[in-house]
C-alpha cells in the first residue's frame, strides 16, 4: 500500500513495485483515505510518506496503524532534519526510504524492512531466515531477484524433497526453494505439517484420504512409509 500525497511521485513508485513484482492495492493522498483503504484491505507492507496534506501527517497515521492494523511501514520522504528523525523513530518504521530515491534503493528498503521483521521477535513468530526466504508469522516471503513471493503456510499442500531444494506445492502453484525438508519442518515447527516419507510431508488440513503406503492430497498421490505412516494415524486419532 502507498500513502503518498504527490501523485507523480505516487505513479512512478506503482510502477516500479510492480515491475518487481508486487502488488499495489491502493494509494492514499492523506490520512483519511489511507484509514479508509485500511479499513477495508490488509496489505503486507505500507510505503509512507512523512509530509501529507491535511492536519495529521504521515507520523501521526503510523501511530493509529500501530495501535489499531498492525502493518509494518517505511517511511519515504524528504526530510531528514533531526526533530523528523526523532518523531520517525518513536514509531518504529521498519525503514526509512530518503527521496528520491531509484528501484534498486526501493528494493533494499523493502529486502531489509523484510529481514527486520523476520528477526524482530523469532521465539513469538516463529521468524527465520530459511534459505532463499524468509518466514513471518504464518507466511513465507520467497526471494525471486527483485521480489518476495507471499506464501500462506496455510495454504501448502505437500513438500517433496530433492537433495538440497524443496518442492512447496499449493493448489494454485509451485515453489522450489533451497532448504532441506527436516530444516523446513524444524524451522516452521507447525503440528499440521507432518512428514509421511523421507523424501514427502504433507499438510494434514488438506488431507483426502490415507492407505497404507500411500495418502491423497487433492489430486496427488503421496506416498507413505510404515514409521511415518503409524505417526500419521497417531496424529489423527489425536487431531
Amino acid at each position: 500500500m502507498l500513502v503518498e500525497d504527490e501523485m507523480i511521485i505516487a505513479e512512478d513508485m506503482r510502477w516500479m513495485l510492480e515491475e518487481m513484482g508486487y502488488e499495489v492495492i491502493g494509494n492514499a493522498i492523506d490520512y483519511a483515505r489511507a484509514i479508509e483503504i485500511l479499513d477495508q484491505k490488509e496489505p503486507d507492507l505500507i510505503l509512507l510518506d512523512i509530509n501529507l496534506g491535511g492536519q495529521k501527517d504521515g507520523i501521526d497515521l503510523a501511530k493509529t496503524i500501530n495501535e489499531k492494523y498492525g502493518v509494518p511501514f517505511i517511511f519515504t520522504t524528504s526530510h531528514t532534519d533531526p526533530g523528523t528523525l526523532e518523531r520517525a523513530k518513536e514509531v518504529r518504521p521498519v525503514n526509512y526510504l530518503v527521496k528520491p530515491f531509484k528501484r534498486e534503493q526501493l528494493f533494499t528498503a523493502i529486502e531489509v524492512a523484510l529481514f527486520n521483521l523476520a528477526s524482530a521477535n523469532p521465539d513469538e513468530n516463529k521468524a527465520e531466515e530459511m534459505g532463499e526466504g524468509l518466514v513471518i508469522k504464518d507466511a513465507i516471503f520467497i526471494k525471486d531477484k527483485y521480489k518476495y513471493t507471499k506464501l500462506n503456510i496455510s495454504d501448502i499442500l505437500w513438500m517433496k524433497a530433492d537433495k538440497n531444494y524443496l518442492e512447496i506445492h499449493t493448489s494454485g502453484k509451485r515453489e522450489i526453494i533451497r532448504a532441506t525438508l527436516s530444516g523446513f519442518l524444524e524451522k516452521l515447527n507447525r503440528h499440521n505439517l507432518m512428514r509421511v516419507h523421507k523424501s514427502y510431508a504433507i499438510n494434514v488440513d488438506h488431507l483426502s484420504s490415507l492407505e497404507p503406503t500411500r495418502v491423497m492430497i487433492g489430486k496427488a498421490t503421496i506416498p507413505i512409509t510404515k514409521n511415518y505412516g503409524d505417526e500419521l494415524i497417531r496424529k489423527l486419532d489425536i487431531l
